[in-house]
């Protein structure tokens, strides 16, 4: 073979002892603007043989009344369900190694760049937060933070008369939060308590950093943490840069929900995987594939949009 002479056949099997130790590397990169983990449930209980995923939406209604004890006319409940079907789509994303580039690692008696698999995760990571988010029209999905279905009202202006927050008072804020966190609770008749504030990254930044009035040492955020009673901590007040000028208009929006399984998720039947390197032309190939099946909402009433912020 000559000295360290690398053909297709020998850079394969370098390149497959390689790939131990750069996939070993690749899920220990953290990617701060992939937050979707965080602010949403996330599932792969589909598994990755599905092709769809279908969910059924119970109501149910019944009134009892007075009955006398012979009666035969006991009154019944009824049972309402509605049927949804979820397409599950299939995704891909790689990455490749010339023999150039498998030279001189094997001649230097060094480990391939990571950069290249590093850039292929972020990708999908990009393209899932996205999905969840935003939706997919091609495919059917909607979004986190523009589900149609979901409640949806601009904020009361304040005495500036702007809805804006960088235009109200803490008072004024604190008023479109609590009535946020309210409504969902008193809309589902007390069935729904969100636990979970969602704001855009300026809205955010701006109730951290601000405080409560001109003589407390006490910002907006932990006002709302230490009184409210939905929300369990300040952590539960989080940043979503998507929801800058997701409402109506082009104005920024506001999520107030319940951040449970129980009442959504978003879909990743199979998370992003590397198959085996193939050889093409000079160089293998490292396929990757992955799954996703957008956010699915089982309790539109967990959650509601408030826009103008």
């Amino acid at each position: 073979m000559g000295n360290k002479q690398l053909t297709m056949d020998s850079g394969l099997g370098f390149l497959v002892g390689q790939l131990t130790h750069v996939e070993s590397k690749l899920y220990e990169v953290q990617y701060p603007e992939i937050t979707y983990p965080q602010v949403m449930p996330v599932s792969t209980e589909a598994g990755e043989w599905a092709t769809s995923i279908t969910y059924f939406s119970m109501d149910g209604a019944g009134v009892a009344k007075w009955i006398g004890s012979k009666a035969n006319d006991v009154p019944l409940v009824d049972l309402s369900s509605k049927k949804t079907v979820v397409p599950v789509e299939l995704g891909g994303i790689g990455y490749d190694y010339s023999l150039e580039e498998l030279r001189q690692a094997q001649h230097l008696n060094r480990p391939l760049p990571q950069l290249k698999a590093n850039t292929a995760r972020r990708g999908y990571e990009e393209f899932a937060q996205r999905v969840a988010m935003y939706g997919d029209a091609d495919a059917g999905y909607e979004g986190f933070v523009n589900n149609s279905n979901v409640a949806t009202e601009n904020v009361v202006a304040g005495v500036s008369t702007d809805t804006k927050w960088s235009e109200k008072t803490p008072a004024e804020i604190l008023f479109d939060v609590n009535t946020a966190l309210s409504d969902v609770n008193v809309d589902s008749e007390t069935v729904e308590s969100p636990d979970t504030l969602a704001l855009p990254a300026a809205q955010w930044d701006y109730i951290m950093g601000t405080p409560r009035s001109d003589n407390s040492d006490t910002t907006i955020a932990q006002y709302i943490a230490t009184n409210s009673p939905y929300l369990t901590g300040i952590d539960k007040i989080v940043k979503l840069k998507e929801l800058k000028g997701a409402g109506a208009g082009g104005t920024d929006r506001m999520i107030a929900y319940t951040n449970s399984i129980e009442k959504f998720k978003f879909h990743i039947p199979m998370p992003l995987r590397f198959l085996a390197p193939q050889p093409k032309g000079y160089s293998f190939v490292v396929p990757g594939e992955f799954k996703i099946a957008g956010t699915e909402f089982m309790f539109i009433g967990s959650l509601c949009y408030r826009d103008g912020i």
